[in-house]
């Protein structure tokens, strides 16, 4: 077993390394930052979880997480006392980018964390097993209104829609990601070549900042630091991900094969929190709406003006993960594509 373990973590290791070069390869005009974003929140201290988890034995566990306003059902299973009622003590570690989370949760200091849809894909098709567990908050809404991860330009950047990025840095969370295919994919789809543009790796709360300073010209950004970007002149382009993957699971809480194997029950659990969690926020968004008061240290005005980007769906859209490893073949990303089901998790 522990021969077993070690090689897995090593193979997530090499895997992990290979993103990070990849995103270091692909940024051409500024360094990427990857410094953590945030402060925990939440209860409970960092801990493996072992054994069986019911409401009579609470069990700790950790989860790394990319800090914006999607988490609002999250933070919602967190503060109402889901998460205990189901057994969990769950303590909340805030990281840059889902790599950052995938890397914590390789070393097992994390063993829940929040991933995107392409870094998922990528990492089974290096043959790192990791499954989606439950939704962050649903998938992907279907009108542009209820969307809030945005592709933005900056005040006098001069671009005022696709073609004009070739040739520009756009700001991403992350490389080699959900965001930066959109990206490549509209770039196509616009006639431009998806390489003349100069994607950078920047933590969400920075764009606001490269943005007016110069340093990027376009970002995609997503609430609450899209307000920041646009009450400082950036004008909107389009939603890349809403656009491209209407209805579609972009991301989710995610865990290795290993400790779901090992853990079955406490998984289980985490789901089932999780979707209480969802379903409640469907019907209740003002007031799931108030977490991220505390959970990003927003005015409590401003946390209830969020726009949360979901359907609140506790389903998978399997179709939507093949058409995104689809694009991600087509850019030579990925060389394999992995059958969409064997990335979700079925109890």
């Amino acid at each position: 077993m522990r021969r077993a373990a070690k090689s897995t973590r090593y193979a997530v290791s090499a895997a992990l390394l290979a993103l990070a070069a990849a995103t270091t390869a692909a940024c051409s005009s500024s360094p990427s930052s990857s410094s953590s974003t945030g402060a925990a929140s939440g209860t409970g201290s960092s801990a493996s979880a072992s054994g069986g988890s019911s409401t009579a034995t609470v069990t700790n566990v950790t989860l790394g997480y990319v800090p914006y306003s999607d988490d609002a059902s999250l933070f919602y299973a967190q503060n109402s006392g889901i998460f205990r009622k189901h057994g969990l003590n769950v303590s909340f570690v805030a990281q840059a980018s889902p790599v950052a989370v995938e890397a914590s949760m390789a070393s097992g200091t994390e063993q829940f964390g929040f991933i995107t849809t392409p870094v998922l894909i990528n990492l089974n098709s290096k043959g790192v097993g990791v499954k989606c567990v439950s939704t962050v908050d649903g998938n992907e809404p279907t009108n542009p209104a209820n969307d809030s991860t945005v592709l933005v330009a900056a005040k006098g950047s001069g671009i005022t829609g696709i073609k004009d990025l070739a040739g520009k840095n756009v700001a991403e969370v992350q490389l080699t990601s959900l965001n930066s295919l959109s990206v490549m994919v509209l770039a196509k789809q616009a006639g431009i070549d998806p390489a003349s543009i100069h994607q950078i790796a920047i933590p969400f709360p920075q764009m606001p900042a490269a943005l007016s300073q110069g340093r990027v010209q376009a970002a995609v950004i997503v609430a609450p630091f899209t307000q920041t970007a646009t009450g400082e002149g950036a004008t909107v382009l389009t939603h890349p991900n809403q656009v491209l993957f209407p209805n579609g699971t972009l991301t989710c809480l995610d865990a290795m094969n290993s400790y779901i194997s090992a853990n079955p029950t406490i998984v289980s659990e985490f789901r089932a929190a999780m979707d209480e969690s969802v379903a409640y926020s469907a019907t209740h968004q003002s007031v799931v709406k108030q977490t991220l008061a505390k959970g990003l240290s927003l005015p409590m005005a401003v946390a209830e003006k969020q726009i949360l980007a979901t359907n609140f769906s506790t389903t998978f859209n399997t179709a939507s993960i093949g058409q995104i490893e689809n694009d991600m073949k087509q850019f030579g990303i990925i060389t394999s594509e992995p059958p969409a089901s064997s990335l979700l998790w079925n109890p």
